[in-house]
């Protein structure tokens, strides 16, 4: 994997159809069209998670290397119980994606609502079959996906500007009418636009450069607030409410640039926005759980390889569970999908607080490890980190469409309380279990020559002993 590729698989695990609809919500928390305002807070805080992640990754530049890490700064338990919850941010955004782009896809078709199964199957079909040819397949598609949804995503909203006719609504006041809460939970929901751009750290064995890892996250979120900053700035200024509370705002977005041409194109992008999403997702996600169970963590059967060198249990697992949520969010209708931005949201803010809290932590514990990266002034900024992203995702994980809902937080809860029960009850035997089978499989010495070892059988007649 080159630096290309490694840029667009941070940039596309974060650039999901997901994001049309978080930019959309934005324009409900600041005035006029000074979205992009928040948009450009996050980015910066996002810069601050970069850093952490930067130096964690190059002390510990393995597809584990969140485990590494967390296990060195706190209770191992505690650590794996983290990692497992956060991992759902994976699942979920993969899961609201598809529901996404299914409706989308339905909506423009004019064909029946339960085809949108049908199209989501289809595309993490064809996600989890790309990932198993290897992750160079995986890598070009990667390039390919991500480089034309923001190319397309960009242009359109800057066309649709240009032909609007009329002065942006004050684009720099975002408190206009508006609360300093407000402004914070714009900001908190604009993390989510940088969302899972740091699971590129997962491929650090599978670059030519581990450096492509942290260079990579810091081109990735500069590409991320210059597109999602002018397509926010676009809806806020050319749509209506009813269109931007809708699951797929992108579309009038694209009429209003090109007609019906332009619907035709965003919904093309919209399902090339799943390509690049599934495709990533699988990747990166895949490398960890296939990690964790090579050390003992997860059932073995996780850390089978095809002849690939793909983990392929782990991508087919993960297609199968991002498929079962996504009909869930079917099955349920409404603006369930604002529950998953939500949760996304505030799980992205949790592990950076994490990220800060570690980076706190082995500056004292490992002071002589190698750092190919360092974070300056990491007293200040870390507690920095640690006290900012700790409060936003408090925020984001009580806040649903610009309203107080704790549902977010109440099932944050209940899947950090299963990863706890995990992590206490099956993980000690699954271990146990691989002590015994290494134990198993470890080669006997060779007894001393001419006579009996000790421990050891004696050799019946001349040859080598056994």
């Amino acid at each position: 994997m080159g630096l290309r590729t490694a840029v667009s698989t941070s940039t596309g695990l974060a650039f999901a159809a997901l994001q049309y609809l978080a930019a959309a919500g934005l324009v409900a928390y600041v005035a006029g069209d000074s979205a992009w305002i928040s948009i450009g807070v996050a980015g910066l805080l996002a810069l601050l998670a970069w850093g952490f992640f930067g130096e964690l990754n190059g002390m510990f530049p393995t597809a584990a290397a969140i485990r590494r890490y967390m296990g060195q700064a706190m209770d191992d338990r505690v650590a794996l119980s983290i990692t497992f919850t956060y991992l759902t941010t994976i699942v979920l955004v993969v899961a609201a994606d598809a529901f996404i782009v299914g409706a989308a896809l339905t909506h423009v078709l004019h064909v029946p609502a339960g085809l949108t199964t049908l199209w989501t199957l289809v595309l993490l079909g064809l996600a989890v079959g790309s990932n198993l040819r290897g992750v160079k397949v995986a890598g070009w598609v990667q390039d390919v996906a991500t480089t034309l949804v923001l190319t397309v995503t960009a242009v359109v909203s800057v066309v649709a500007l240009a032909r609007s006719g009329t002065p942006l609504h004050t684009p720099l006041q975002p408190f206009h009418h508006r609360s300093g809460t407000d402004f914070v939970e714009s900001v908190a929901l604009g993390i989510f636009l940088y969302s899972a751009f740091e699971w590129v750290t997962t491929n650090a064995e599978e670059v030519r450069d581990p450096r492509h890892i942290h260079r990579a996250m810091f081109l990735a979120v500069c590409i991320l607030f210059a597109v999602c900053a002018v397509m926010t700035t676009a809806m806020s200024h050319l749509l209506d409410h009813g269109q931007l509370t809708s699951p797929y705002p992108q579309l009038p977005l694209g009429e209003r640039a090109f007609g019906g041409t332009g619907v035709w194109l965003m919904t093309a992008i919209t399902a090339i926005t799943a390509v690049n999403t599934f495709n990533g997702g699988f990747v990166t996600a895949s490398r960890f759980l296939y990690a964790t169970a090579r050390e003992g963590s997860l059932p073995p059967v996780l850390a089978r390889l095809n002849d690939r060198a793909v983990p392929w249990v782990p991508v087919v697992a993960l297609g199968v569970a991002s498929f079962s949520v996504a009909v869930v969010v079917e099955v349920v209708g409404g603006s369930e999908w604002q529950v998953l931005v939500a949760m996304g949201a505030a799980l992205e803010a949790m592990i950076y607080a994490v990220a800060a809290f570690c980076v706190l932590r082995l500056r004292g514990r490992l002071a002589d490890h190698h750092r190919p990266f360092r974070v300056p002034l990491v007293r200040v900024l870390a507690v920095l980190g640690i006290v900012v992203f700790g409060f936003l995702g408090v925020v984001a994980s009580v806040s649903v469409s610009n309203r107080f809902d704790p549902v977010p937080l109440v099932i944050i809860l209940v899947l950090g309380a299963a990863s706890g029960v995990y992590t206490v009850r099956v993980v000690p035997r699954l271990r146990a279990a691989e002590l015994e089978r290494r134990a198993a499989v470890r080669p006997r010495r060779r007894p001393p020559s001419g006579g009996r070892g000790p421990g050891t059988d004696a050799v019946a007649g001349p040859g080598p002993a056994p």
